[in-house]
């Protein structure tokens, strides 16, 4: 397969290119490793994706995004940084490790995401992949920047049960990098960072393919934001025959975070009262939460689904979060098309500053 715009694809991808068909690749490692468990997943994941009936439920999530230190390298301007770089240092801790990865080894977790913020940062990253080839998990991404993804790193990843290595990139130009993606430390401003990263994509992909592997899969992404809309069709022109997956995605602005900040947590957790949007789609929370390295447990992905938690693994199981009432409540809104607050603000403030091509 070269240069196919996928069919089917979460709602936050505007346009994605394939030089392989990620699923078939999946299909053909992880069915000869896990059997019919991992075709099980991929089915149930299929069934969610665009079930806006909410017709299906399993009772444990088929992801997991973790993040392992609320710390990153770069203070991107499409990023809030409240629970990051501008907070106290959090990390996961051995105790939440050894109580996270029982808990995903017991229920069968099929999925496991590493991102939020920078996962290269933490110190013990071998430890958590060790710790989720023995938990059987079979789906494993890695989410990073790709400024620390040096060779050591990438052969650390290849010697890994990760699966698909996803790298943010968001422009084409150095410049536009700058403008973007910007270092915390503003020395490195002076240096040129994107062939740096670029670089060290090219080699993980080059090391997998010397070792004759398929695995890791490598996409690299571009928000398309105000600051580098001019540079959309380069980047995908400049990776396109590059990586198996090239993905411009939606914006989803800062700006939406100081809109819930100022209410407490219950009041996050009312009924729209002034709705402008006529259908509220939203399948995440019966697919995926996220848990941060503080312990706090968030029904999706989305930076301001921080504003509506609905636990703490420090004080309750993923299940038992899973299937409580903060997260029901949600599901109950989405149902009814009359969401919580911070689901109506995240819907209502989509922004695609790209015209969608599916």
């Amino acid at each position: 397969m070269k240069n196919k715009i996928q069919k089917k694809k979460p709602k936050n991808i505007i346009y994605k290119i394939l030089n392989v068909d990620p699923e078939e690749v999946l299909a053909k490692e992880l069915t000869q490793k896990f059997g019919d468990r991992f075709t099980e997943y991929r089915s149930n994941y299929n069934k969610i994706i665009d079930d806006f009936s909410h017709n299906h439920f399993f009772d444990y999530p088929l992801t997991v995004n973790l993040e392992l230190v609320n710390r990153c390298n770069l203070e991107c301007v499409m990023c809030h940084q409240e629970y990051r770089n501008d907070a106290k240092t959090f990390f996961i801790n051995e105790k939440m490790l050894d109580k996270l990865f029982a808990d995903f080894e017991h229920n069968k977790l099929p999925a496991l995401m590493l991102s939020i913020s920078e996962p290269l940062l933490f110190k013990n990253i071998k430890l958590v992949l060790d710790r989720a080839k023995k938990a059987n998990i079979m789906d494993i991404f890695l989410f990073t920047n790709g400024a620390l993804l040096d060779e050591k790193k990438s052969e650390m990843i290849l010697n890994s049960g990760i699966t698909r290595v996803f790298i943010s990139l968001d422009a084409m130009s150095q410049k536009t990098y700058n403008d973007v993606r910007v270092p915390v430390s503003k020395r490195l401003l002076t240096e040129n960072r994107l062939d740096y990263v670029e670089n060290n994509i090219k080699k993980l992909i080059e090391l997998r393919n010397k070792q004759k592997k398929n695995l890791p899969l490598v996409r690299v992404s571009f928000v398309a934001i105000d600051k580098n809309l001019h540079e959309v069709e380069k980047f995908k022109e400049k990776w396109k025959n590059v990586v198996d997956t090239v993905e411009i995605q939606m914006e989803r602005p800062t700006e939406l975070f100081s809109q819930v900040k100022e209410q407490s947590e219950d009041e996050q957790f009312e009924q729209s009262v002034n709705k402008k949007l006529k259908n509220y789609n939203c399948t995440k929370p019966w697919a995926d939460i996220a848990i941060y390295s503080d312990g706090t447990v968030a029904p999706c992905c989305a930076f301001v689904g921080r504003k509506a938690p609905i636990g703490n693994i420090n004080k309750n199981t993923v299940k038992e979060i899973w299937n409580g009432e903060k997260m029901n409540v949600i599901r109950e809104g989405l149902k009814k098309n009359n969401p919580i607050k911070v689901c109506q603000l995240c819907l209502e403030n989509e922004k695609f500053n790209v015209k969608p091509q599916i």
